[in-house]
């Protein structure tokens, strides 16, 4: 039995840390490697346990009930996963995007067309697919793809700090959805070169407010989305399954930069780009497509996911 929960929360750990490796890629969801991973009812049912009954097991001094109540040991595993992930691995995976982007953009690819497979043959064998809100994630998805940035923000003040909170509570709750990305979210409203700019200045100020519109997006989503896995579990996994479909557009490899923008190093990293077929990509740039090894990239990670991931619907129950 100890063997088992030693590996149970391992397991949870490792979770945690590829969530928090997928949201920091901007086309990528920490909700799908919850969902993959066969933790994601669980997740969303721990987060909107934190609620009155909560804080008044937790003032009445009853901490042990408190805990089990929110399922606290799963939340610790996920939160220490997360923060070792973008500790030991945000300068890696940039690095990577940096200097291997073809192959990278494969990898992601590969692992996000064959979860959507997956949820669709779910969905499908239980005989809850419904095409039309399938349609609808799919639009949305790749509307959001399409969608040219807004200019980058640089500096808040007064009502503008509302809008950082906002942006927080728009990014968490993009996390926790399949398919949709919470640092991409962050691009489009012109906020993520700010707020990584003032992440890596400790500015607390920014921090405690971002934080803070997190916290609340996250209990007041994760409620929203639970009710509505309870009521109606077809509709909501079909848009799912659609957004993650959608989301394919912004993780093609072959690329064309059409801005860039600053990071917080000074850098200038590509802002809006249009997806190209790998020929003309040679032919536009004059570098080699890789298409080969993109390929054995994208058939490795879409073979992980098939022989790694678990989805099902059962594990939804919140």
């Amino acid at each position: 039995m100890k063997h088992k929960q030693s590996w149970l929360q391992l397991h949870t750990i490792l979770t945690g840390a590829m969530m928090g490796a997928a949201d920091l890629v901007p086309g990528i969801s920490g909700g799908t490697v919850a969902l993959l991973s066969g933790i994601y009812g669980r997740l969303l049912g721990a987060i909107s346990r934190i609620d009155l009954h909560f804080f008044k097991l937790v003032f009445s001094g009853q901490l042990i009930k408190a805990w089990s109540y929110v399922d606290a040991t799963m939340l610790v595993n996920l939160a220490l996963g997360m923060g070792l992930s973008l500790l030991l691995l945000a300068k890696l995976i940039s690095w990577l995007l940096l200097t291997q982007p073809l192959l990278m953009w494969s990898l992601f690819l590969g692992l996000i067309l064959v979860a959507s497979g997956m949820l669709l043959r779910e969905l499908s064998q239980h005989k809850v697919l419904k095409l039309g809100w399938l349609m609808w994630g799919l639009l949305i998805s790749i509307t959001l793809a399409s969608m040219p940035m807004v200019n980058q923000i640089s500096g808040y003040s007064g009502w503008g700090y509302l809008w950082l909170m906002g942006a927080g509570a728009l990014a968490i709750s993009a996390m926790i959805l399949p398919g949709v990305s919470g640092s991409f979210i962050l691009l489009l409203l012109g906020v993520y070169p700010f707020l990584i700019g003032r992440l890596a200045a400790l500015d607390l100020q920014v921090i405690v407010i971002f934080a803070l519109g997190c916290g609340l997006g996250l209990l007041i989503f994760s409620r929203f989305i639970s009710y509505l896995l309870r009521q109606y579990v077809g509709p909501v996994m079909s848009l799912l399954a659609g957004l993650m479909m959608g989301s394919t557009l912004k993780l093609w490899p072959w690329k064309q930069t059409l801005s860039y923008r600053l990071n917080s190093a000074g850098e200038e990293v590509p802002l809006q780009q249009e997806n190209l077929s790998p020929w003309i990509y040679s032919q536009m740039t004059g570098q080699d497509n890789q298409l080969l090894w993109c390929l054995l990239v994208f058939a490795a990670a879409g073979l992980l996911v098939a022989l790694c991931g678990r989805i099902k619907l059962q594990d939804l129950d919140a």
